[in-house]
Order: structure tokens, then sequence, then C-alpha cells
């Protein structure tokens, strides 16, 4: 365990950072968090995540690259890479789809929200 925890620090720091800023998300969203709800913060939080998300998925694909690459000489060797690849690529899609989808979702509850902020202020100003 520990051979691992060793082997694979990076991928394990870069998914700590990840789901850490994922969660500072959360709560700037629901405006909970230090960080204050404006477009700007919003917009570097967003890239933030997806520059994380993007650097674990690429750190991830190369060491199932790495793991497929190397040749063992052991019976059943085949196999082993065939499930390494179709469990990497039913892993990998599904939470690709899934972060699209919460992506839009929050965008139409971003929008959704503000609306109703605004929409007194607006009618409050042409009366």
């Amino acid at each position: 365990m520990v051979e691992f925890i060793k082997k694979n620090i990076f991928i394990i720091l870069i998914f700590l950072i990840t789901l850490f800023v994922g969660f500072i998300t959360f709560l700037t969203f629901i405006d909970k968090s230090f960080i204050e709800l404006n477009e700007v913060n919003l917009q570097y939080l967003l890239l933030a995540n997806i520059v994380l998300l993007l650097f674990f998925f690429v750190f991830v694909f190369l060491e199932i690259k790495k793991s497929i690459k190397n040749e063992i000489d052991v019976k059943g060797s085949k196999s082993n890479k065939k499930y390494i690849t179709f469990f990497a690529l039913f892993t990998l899609i599904p939470s690709i789809l899934i972060s699209i989808f919460s992506l839009f979702l929050f965008s139409f509850a971003l929008e959704k929200y503000f609306d109703k902020k605004l929409q007194p202020l607006s009618t409050t100003l042409m009366s």
C-alpha cells in the first residue's frame, strides 16, 4: 500500500486539490464560502476546476497507458490489458458526461437565480 502511494503521490495530490477546489466552488455557488459570489470569482473557480480535472484525467490516462505498455510474460496479460482499457473507458466517459451535464445545470441555475434577483429591481426602475 505504501509503495502504491509513493508511486502515485502526484495523482493523489491532484485528486485532493481538485476535490478541495470543487468543494470551494460549490460553497461559493451557494454563497457560504469565504470567496465572494460574483461573476469573476466564479469564472476563475470554474476555470481552475476544468484545468485541474484535465490534469487529473491526463495523468490517470498516462498511468494507464504506462501500465498497458509494460509487457509482462504472464498468462492472461492480454486479458488484463483489455480489462484495464475497458474499465478506464467505462469510468472516464460517464464522468465526462456527468461533468458536462453538471456544468449546464449550474449555468441554467445561475441564470435563473440572477434573473429572479434582477426582475424586481427592473420593475421598480420602470415605474
